[in-house]
């Protein structure tokens, strides 16, 4: 195999294998599929199940090749800083054997020790497939990029549209759909908290089809309006955490104070407007307080899931894990099968089902230990640190910036859309990128680096090396 870090493709082209045809089904499946987590067969989800279909076409295209490609080098150091983890987070699975594990009645054979964890490194393997080889796809061609970014932002429109309109419909009784409890919109996917940080991507990717000029101001607007409406009747309470945590980032990197200024003022009017009218003060306020009587209300409502399991039992159980297991954690996955562990949940009552914290970055820091949590999170952020070294504009960086800040907030990493959001940071980062050191559209002149006699890996980057580019030979 030869891997170089040139202007090529990173593997060979779906076209090769399938036709074009084949590859326009392909980014329409990504785009539209990454909206909801609802349509799976088990526990794998159907957009997983694309990237199964599509492995196995670049499989057959690659042995037809030689068994011979050419990677891109950014591409190709995220993938094996990718690669890395993955090894590293199943040797700390086999590794979690030495634990007690205390397993709920009816288990699936999937949430077993080391099998969860094989598990889940495979849908973060799949994740990664797609967001590196939708970055390819993109760097070559603003037709595909183009293509998927409206997919993605439609069928997220879509997806409010049918949550607000839920609202009305649950309020006279006819049933849930795409809202739930008092109100909570949740679109195509089952909770509203979860939805809340995908409808925040929504913003992000309608500002960067405006900007780069593939969808009318009026009707972006139109849009992010209904889907502000839906993120607000949301009620997700990470949503407007990770919103504020942008928007502060945002304004310690703007030029100039007024600007800086400007975006504080703006950003502190919305988050503080939201968090009155969704009472997201009160809601924050009661997590705490559950928190810190944990054990005495778990043994009070010993049946109630929503007192012995989910967040408020994380928040009492994670920090104890981190701190028995700080540097290898507890394994990848583990979490609801040592949690009863009496070291970890103390005097609180036993949790009869699977449990899963949902708090994002201390949730994984448990499971893998603070030395391989910051390894993912470093490969996370890679994205935004290219973004800022090719000059990109601020809207590109917000884009790659969301895939980290949804994971701090407790999205699971089996997630599809924030993988798909950072394809599309990383495909607008090589446009403007190629175009700063050419002066030209870069995916209308695929030989432009050559052209200048600038040396391909000048614009890569390098984990090692202040994200400068490399040629790795195999």
């Amino acid at each position: 195999m030869d891997a170089r870090a040139e202007n090529t493709d990173e593997v060979p082209s779906a076209e090769a294998a399938e036709g074009v045809s084949w590859e326009r089904v392909f980014l329409f499946g990504a785009g539209a599929l990454a909206s909801t987590i609802l349509l799976k067969i088990a526990q794998v989800q159907f957009l997983e199940l694309l990237y199964v279909a599509q492995i196995a076409l670049l499989a057959v295209a690659f042995s037809r090749n030689g068994f011979r490609t050419v990677v891109y080098g950014p591409l190709l150091w995220l993938g094996l800083l990718y690669g890395g983890f993955c090894v590293a987070a199943v040797a700390l699975g086999v590794a979690s054997l030495r634990f007690d594990f205390y397993l709920p009645a009816g288990l699936s054979a999937v949430a077993h020790p080391v099998v969860v964890s094989l598990a889940r490194t495979f849908e973060l393997v799949l994740d990664a497939f797609g967001l590196l080889y939708l970055a390819g796809l993109f760097r070559r061609s603003d037709d595909k990029l183009r293509f998927t970014m409206k997919v993605y932002f439609w069928t997220g429109f879509a997806s409010a549209l049918y949550g607000v309109l839920s609202v009305p419909v649950l309020r006279v009784g006819l049933g849930e759909f795409g809202a739930i409890g008092l109100g909570r919109v949740r679109g195509f996917y089952n909770e509203g908290g979860p939805y809340g940080m995908y409808a925040v991507t929504l913003f992000y990717v309608g500002i960067a089809l405006y900007r780069r000029g593939w969808e009318p101001k009026g009707r972006v607007w139109a849009a992010m309006g209904v889907i502000a409406l839906a993120l607000v009747l949301s009620v997700s309470k990470a949503a407007f955490a990770m919103l504020l945590v942008m928007v502060l980032l945002n304004a310690l990197l703007a030029q100039g104070v007024g600007k800086r200024l400007t975006i504080l003022g703006l950003g502190a009017m919305v988050v503080i407007g939201v968090f009155s009218n969704a009472n997201i003060g009160r809601q924050l306020r009661m997590y705490q307080e559950q928190g810190e009587r944990y054990e005495q209300l778990s043994q009070r409502h010993a049946k109630d899931v929503n007192f012995v399991q989910g967040r408020v039992a994380g928040v009492f159980i994670v920090p104890r894990m981190i701190v028995a297991h700080p540097w290898t954690g507890v394994g990848w996955g583990n979490y609801g099968i040592v949690r009863n562990d009496p070291q970890y949940r103390g005097a609180s009552a036993w949790a009869d089902l699977n449990d899963e914290p949902g708090l994002g970055l201390p949730s994984l820091a448990a499971e893998l230990g603070l030395p391989l949590t910051g390894v993912l999170m470093l490969c996370m952020a890679l994205p935004y640190f290219y973004a800022r070294r090719a000059k990109a504009p601020d809207f590109v960086a917000n884009l790659a910036l969301v895939q980290p800040m949804v994971h701090t907030f407790g999205a699971q990493l089996n997630l599809t859309y924030p993988w798909i959001v950072t394809s599309f940071a990383l495909g607008l980062a090589f446009y403007y990128g190629m175009s700063a050191v050419t002066g030209t559209n870069p995916v209308l002149n695929e030989d432009s680096l050559h052209g200048t006699g600038m040396a391909p890996e000048e614009n890569g980057f390098h984990p090692a090396a202040g994200l400068e580019g490399s040629e790795s030979y195999g």
